[in-house]
């Protein structure tokens, strides 16, 4: 008796069944859709419209705003801002919790040390 599981709890065991290479599936297509990526990409695709619009806009159109080329800068300034983005997706990746703890925290809260 003593050997059944308790009604209504899950597996005992702490594999989750998932392979090495599910794994590092699930961690390719994670970080091939971070958020990051994806508003970089849009901030870099219109940065290019409107640099490209700055740069061969009409000359009244390139001046309206108190002789600012305002299409060009803020062009400029979305390029580094879309830059950064993806930099910063490509240098600090998603990562995957380490297999062995799943499962973690359903049980006790943790409390501060404050508390």
């Amino acid at each position: 008796m003593a050997d059944q599981p308790q009604p209504f709890r899950g597996p005992t065991t702490d594999s989750t069944g998932a392979t090495a290479e599910d794994e590092a599936s699930a961690a390719r297509i994670a970080n091939r859709f971070d958020i990051r990526r994806i508003i970089g990409g849009v901030f870099v695709l219109y940065a290019v419209i409107l640099i490209v619009t700055g740069l061969i806009g009409g000359h009244e159109v390139k001046t309206k705003a108190a002789g600012i080329n305002v299409d060009l800068w803020t062009g400029i300034g979305m390029l580094i801002v879309g830059a950064l983005m993806i930099t910063w997706a490509l240098t600090r990746p998603v990562a995957l919790e380490p297999a062995g703890r799943g499962g973690e925290g359903s049980g006790e809260l943790s409390r501060s040390p404050a508390t």
